[in-house]
């Protein structure tokens, strides 16, 4: 492309000049040249306040939804813990409450959100939240409902065992065991229970003591105490002492001997039976009253350890 020339009218010969660029017309070609690059440049390369405020919100933001995350997390532990004890531990005392349906607990829910612009970690974030908002609901309709059922089966709940009836913890579980003596497996129709000579025992609920026997085999000295209507009967074995009378009531904790070594027993111990409706039945699934669920937890183990019998 040829250079382009420019012409100016000269009054002074009456004809057109070629005209001359000039050292501070450049100059000033050059400056603003250069300023329009040196824009372009820090547009490019550097972000404006208004840029590097939104930037520092969003990592803001991004670090309150991972708390909030992280806290979700938590909370989501705790309401399914909740779930279970209530299933597992509170309806055993209540044989008429239904459990929670696992569907509904289980069941998801809608998208939260359909703009395209929503972030996905929002996303999970917000149907997580109404995820545990809806267990939570169900939750606390559930631990109502166990409320009303309690309050109306106050009966029922006072004369159901609940409670170890020694502090020991478990020697021997409910189930085949290998006999002390005998020395061949057979059925250990309770549990045996640490107890040195002279310890406490007491009722594990409300009731009416039914059988007083002393003896040199066998269970040794032992009694029987009725639970009202509910069908539950406790059987307290190998004791040295027995501080009740056949047709007293007795109360859930109230003492009722003491542990010892009497019948045909190893050594010192509490044996421990639950009869229901006639039926011997695991003694470790009712000592959930008054005891941490770690500690619940680690005793019930102990009960399903092969271990042989004090008797």
């Amino acid at each position: 492309m040829a250079k382009r020339i420019r012409y100016y009218y000269d009054e002074e010969s009456c004809t057109f000049q070629e005209e001359k660029a000039s050292a501070q017309s450049i100059f000033k070609k050059t400056l603003v040249i250069l300023a329009g690059c040196g824009i372009l440049a820090y547009s490019i390369f550097f972000d404006d306040p208004k840029t590097i405020y939104l930037k520092n919100q969003n990592e803001k933001l991004k670090t309150e939804l991972q708390v909030l995350t992280n806290s979700l997390a938590v909370l989501e532990d705790q309401v399914d813990k909740l779930h279970d004890e209530d299933n597992k531990l509170l309806r055993s005392l209540i044989p008429e409450a239904t459990q929670i349906d696992e569907g509904a607990w289980n069941g998801g829910i809608g998208g939260s959100s359909n703009d395209p612009n929503t972030p996905e970690d929002l996303k999970n974030a917000k149907d997580r939240l109404k995820t545990l908002e809806r267990k939570v609901d169900i939750q606390g309709k559930s631990f109502n409902h166990l409320h009303e059922l309690m309050t109306s089966n106050d009966y029922r709940i006072r004369h159901t065992p609940a409670i170890r009836p020694v502090r020991g913890t478990v020697i021997s579980g409910f189930g085949q065991r290998m006999h002390p003596l005998q020395k061949i497996r057979k059925m250990h129709w309770g549990l045996d229970m640490q107890a040195s000579m002279g310890t406490p025992i007491i009722s594990s609920a409300d009731g009416v003591v039914t059988l007083v026997r002393k003896s040199k085999g066998g269970y040794g000295n032992q009694i029987e105490i009725t639970h009202g209507s509910t069908g539950y009967v406790t059987k307290y074995a190998h004791m040295r002492e027995i501080h009740v009378k056949k047709g007293q009531k007795v109360k859930r904790g109230e003492e009722i001997g003491l542990s010892g070594n009497s019948g045909l027993s190893k050594g010192p111990h509490l044996h421990y039976e639950i009869i229901l409706n006639g039926k011997k039945i695991d003694p470790i699934e009712f000592f959930y009253g008054g005891m941490k669920k770690s500690d619940y937890a680690k005793l019930k183990e102990l009960a399903k350890k092969d271990t042989e019998s004090m008797d």
